[in-house]
């Protein structure tokens, strides 16, 4: 009996630039979430991945994918830093935003001083400074003015040897400045807690906000023990023999009035409780950059603030700290008390839309394009033009600052600008790694030694400079000075160094309130230094 001959089967698999895209976006994420101690690579990881596909198989880039990826990404910058950046330097100015602005200004005089002095090329030079500050904005501003080859080069060697300047400096800083560090914690007043019995019958029947006791001290009820129920306490709440109160403030003032009160006690306030926890994203404009004393949270809601977390930073907020667009509040109180809290700091009518508004971002990309694509004769000068980079950024700027323009909304929920801004960036790193992967590799000699040299050099000066003028001159405490520096390098693995000594909200404070400026500022520091450049005949 004779068998059928197998048929062959051939499979063809068709090859396109958007399937290259992903591919490489893939490998360079699961790249770049590779962590040591908490440093990766990040999104830079998608870079690589470019670099190496574009060397070993020659992938072709698109354009206008890069072009796409870069108004995408600006834009969502601008979006993000928008409601907060203007802001930012009245509130902070005197002196967490100046101490930036000599961060960056050192930074600035460095990076032009050493290529004046060496004579790298302007290209490699501003790379170097993108990847020794690891900054994705200072990458893209520098890519507008330079060849996009000699940039990433630069950007390339700098990158590692950022990470490990940044990190060997904060934690040899640390080290020998500990005892200084520990010394300016032990002068801080330090909040306590304390359980109280209320036995003295005077106050009986009376409402918190008429005992003077607790204003004179500065010491709040945190939490009131009732009928087996833990119930939350605001001004009007009514004081009554045998009530169990939780109250905060400095250690001695909290003895003082709780031995007013009665007796100290050891009582679980966990149990029975009917308090619940709520994350509430803060998206009323009117409550932006109001302190927890000014809202009156506690009063108005009967809720209590214990922890906020922004710019993927957590920390527990005083009553002076100021509310800043897209904050998470941690809040707990009843259900009700959270529901009515969830009104205020976000309710719908007062702030963005809960999904991304299609016309909406179609207006904001239209402005991006439209301010990018503007000529303007200068006299002297020639003509100038903002470029689609400097387009996408005004726009997000305007559109984040104001809210809502016409009837276009520009604050989007926090997740979705997340996932545009990163889908932007990776967008644009595969097309430029698939352009420069090959003249990366031929590029690679032994100036690379010197270049790693410098990059180290452009990450420790400004920090050297930055800590010097804000500690010894500006006497901003240690802690909160390494916090501005972390910010002002957008540089967010530094802070798990600095929290090891100071687990205060202080730095994290310092860090989240310049993060959004120093964002913006280091775009703008890329343009001056190559105008400088210019100026100087090194371009």
């Amino acid at each position: 009996m004779e068998t059928d001959p197998l048929v062959p089967i051939e499979i063809y698999f068709q090859t396109s630039d958007l399937v290259v895209t992903f591919l490489l976006t893939l490998l360079g994420i699961a790249f770049g979430n590779l962590t040591i101690k908490g440093v990766g690579f990040g999104s830079s990881g998608v870079l690589i991945a470019a670099m190496v596909g574009g060397y070993l198989y020659g992938f072709e880039p698109v354009p206008i994918l890069a072009d796409l990826g870069i108004v995408l990404f600006l834009l969502c910058v601008g979006l993000e830093a928008g409601p907060s950046f203007f802001r930012a330097f009245k509130q902070h100015g005197r002196r967490y935003i100046s101490n930036v602005l000599v961060l960056l200004a050192v930074a600035g005089v460095t990076v032009v001083g050493l290529i004046a002095i060496t004579g790298v090329a302007t290209g490699i030079g501003l790379g170097l400074f993108a990847g020794s500050f690891t900054s994705s904005p200072a990458l893209i501003s520098a890519m507008q003015f330079s060849p996009e080859e000699e940039v990433i080069f630069g950007y390339g060697i700098a990158y590692p040897f950022g990470l490990l300047g940044v990190i060997l400096f904060i934690s040899i800083s640390v080290h020998l400045l500990r005892d200084r560090m520990a010394r300016e914690l032990a002068g801080r007043s330090q909040l306590h807690a304390a359980v109280y019995k209320l036995d003295t019958p005077e106050f009986h029947g009376l409402q918190v906000r008429d005992v003077p006791l607790f204003q004179e001290h500065d010491v709040v009820i945190s939490g009131l023990l009732r009928d087996l129920s833990v119930r939350t306490a605001s001004s009007s709440t009514v004081l009554q023999q045998g009530d169990i109160l939780r109250l905060e403030g400095e250690p001695e003032a909290v003895a003082t009035v709780g031995e007013q009160l009665g007796e100290e006690v050891q009582e679980a306030f966990d149990e029975g409780s009917e308090l619940d926890s709520r994350s509430i994203v803060v998206e009323n404009t009117s409550v932006v950059n109001r302190t927890l004393r000014d809202l009156g949270i506690r009063l108005r809601f009967n809720a209590t603030v214990t922890r906020v977390v922004r710019a993927n930073v957590e920390f527990v907020p005083a009553e002076d700290d100021a509310l800043a667009h897209g904050d998470v509040v941690i809040a707990v109180g009843t259900p009700y008390q959270l529901d009515q809290l969830e009104l205020f700091l976000g309710h719908e009518h007062h702030t963005v839309q809960r999904r991304v508004d299609i016309g909406s971002l179609a207006a904001v990309l239209f402005l991006a394009f439209s301010i990018g694509g503007l000529v303007v004769p200068i006299p002297g000068l020639g003509p100038f033009s903002l470029g689609i980079a400097g387009g996408a950024l005004v726009a997000g700027l305007l559109f984040g600052h104001f809210g809502r323009i016409g009837n276009f909304i520009g604050r989007f929920p926090r997740n979705a600008t997340a996932v545009l801004k990163e889908l932007g960036l990776a967008l644009f790193f595969v097309q430029v790694g698939l352009e420069t992967g090959q003249s990366f590799v031929e590029s690679l000699d032994w100036n690379a030694i010197y270049y790693a040299f410098y990059a180290v050099l452009f990450a420790v000066i400004p920090m050297a400079g930055s800590f010097l003028v804000g500690h010894f001159l500006m006497k901003i405490p240690v802690s909160e000075c390494f916090g501005v520096i972390c910010g002002g390098m957008t540089f967010t693995p530094g802070l798990d160094i600095i929290r090891q000594v100071d687990s205060s909200d202080r730095p994290v404070v310092a860090y989240s309130s310049v993060y959004p400026v120093a964002l913006i500022l280091v775009i703008a520091l890329v343009q001056g230094m190559h105008l400088a450049l210019v100026s100087l005949g090194a371009a």
